[in-house]
Order: C-alpha cells, then structure tokens, then sequence
C-alpha cells in the first residue's frame, strides 16, 4: 500500500486529505467524508485508517478527507471544501494510477456532504464537475434534513429541530434528481429520528423516479456502529455492506 498524508488540497482553506493507494494501478478511487457533527476533524483516525486499509486490499484507493468546522467555519464552507477535495481527486487520479471512477462516501456529517454534492449540483459544478460523473454514493447514517449543528450555529435553532430547507438534503428532491447509483445505510437503535428521514429520502426518491438505482441496508446497533466497532470477524459493518453492494453493482 502506498499511503500520502496530508496533501493540500484547496487554497481556501488549510485542510488536507490522506490518500491510500494499491501497489497495482487500474483502481477505482474512494472519497471519504468522516463524522462528528461539523464540529470534530477525524480524518486519521483509527477506524478509518483500518477502513482504508480493507478497502485497498480489496483493489480500491481510499481518499480521507478533513474539512473546515464549526466554530470557525461557516455554511456552506464544508461542503464547498468537499467539492474542492473531490475535483483535487479527479485531477490527481491519472497520475495516482486510477482508473478516473469516483466512489464518494461519508458517515453521519460526512454523509450529509455527500448527499448535499451529490443533490445540490451547483458545487460539483463550481469545480467543473457533474455529480453524474460520480460512480456511487454510499451514504452512511446521514442527517436528511437540515443538520443540526447547521440549525444551532447558522439559525440558533434547537437541534432536535425537523427543518427541510437549503441546508438539508431532502429539500432538493424533485423531478429532477438523478444519480448514479445510491446506497443508504442506517442503523436500528440510530440517532433520533434519522431511520425516518432515510426512509422519506428514500421514498421521496422513488416517488420522482421509480427508475432510480437507490437502496438501503439497516444494519445492527446504534448510529454508524458499522463503521465504528468491528464485528466478531475484525471487519466493520460498513465495509462487508459496501463491498457486498459494490461488488453488485459492478463498481
């Protein structure tokens, strides 16, 4: 495995990204978008460097990436430095060795990122890129309203606030949505209120498109218990989900 810490990605801001590479060239390249609410870095942590690790045994890249949080930051900043790390990935791909195919995934805030780049086309777009470009979503426990820290610093709202605005996914479903490929993970015991906002997004979706390629796995325990504790077999939930519907999928 090769692995490159923290390679600046964007001039607006100070963040960086952690890339893990195969030996072998010809990969399909994973964007990842950690957790913590907007509010905590993490994109070295345990759990992921051992998630990176499983997914270059498994032929793919791994790309990690920090962005900017509150307090410092600001919306739409976040997402902003998401699509700014995505078109640095694409660029950097020939030279990687990959073979130019985008996977972008994210736990909990880092889903809410990638379900707000992969709806709200007007980032990607600023980066020169169509969300449609992207391979696959895989969404992990993402808040599909307005994220609640977005509610308390931008609104002063409480955080247990249901807000569909211009801060929340769901709010830019319509005839008009159109992705890839899609999967949704979500746990039995998740936070509140998140296994029924997966459900209206999915739903939602469907409900615009029947022909939409989205489905959704529940899976055990708590909120991304899947990518946060391993199974009795040393593997994370998340990681068999995906790979299972990656594999189906053909990506």
């Amino acid at each position: 495995m090769r692995k490159f810490e923290n390679i600046s990605y964007s001039s607006a801001c100070e963040e960086a990204l952690d890339a893990y590479l195969p030996e072998a060239n010809g990969f399909t390249t994973v964007v990842y978008f950690h957790g913590g609410g907007l509010v905590s870095h993490g994109k070295s942590c345990e759990s992921l460097v051992n998630i990176a690790g499983s997914f270059v045994k498994k032929g793919y890249a791994f790309v990690s990436v920090e962005y900017r949080i509150y307090p410092n930051a600001k919306f739409p900043e976040f997402i902003e430095d998401a699509a700014a790390a995505v078109a640095y990935v694409k660029k950097q791909i020939p030279d990687w060795g990959g073979n130019g195919k985008i996977i972008i995934t994210g736990q909990s805030a880092g889903a809410w990122l990638s379900l707000m780049l992969c709806l709200e086309k007007k980032y990607l777009n600023a980066v020169g890129i169509d969300p449609l470009e992207i391979e696959g979503w895989i969404i992990d426990s993402a808040q599909t309203t307005a994220h609640f820290n977005v509610l308390k610093y931008e609104l002063g709202e409480h955080p247990l606030s249901q807000r569909i605005n211009e801060f929340a996914p769901q709010y830019f479903v319509n005839e008009a949505t159109k992705f890839t490929k899609m999967l949704l993970i979500f746990y039995e015991h998740d936070m509140a209120c998140r296994y029924e906002q997966n459900m209206l997004f999915y739903k939602s979706v469907l409900a615009f498109n029947k022909e939409a390629d989205i489905c959704y796995q529940v899976l055990p325990g708590g909120h991304c218990h899947g990518s946060s504790v391993k199974d009795d077999d040393g593997e994370y939930a998340y990681v068999k989900t995906a790979f299972r519907w990656l594999e189906e999928k053909d990506l």
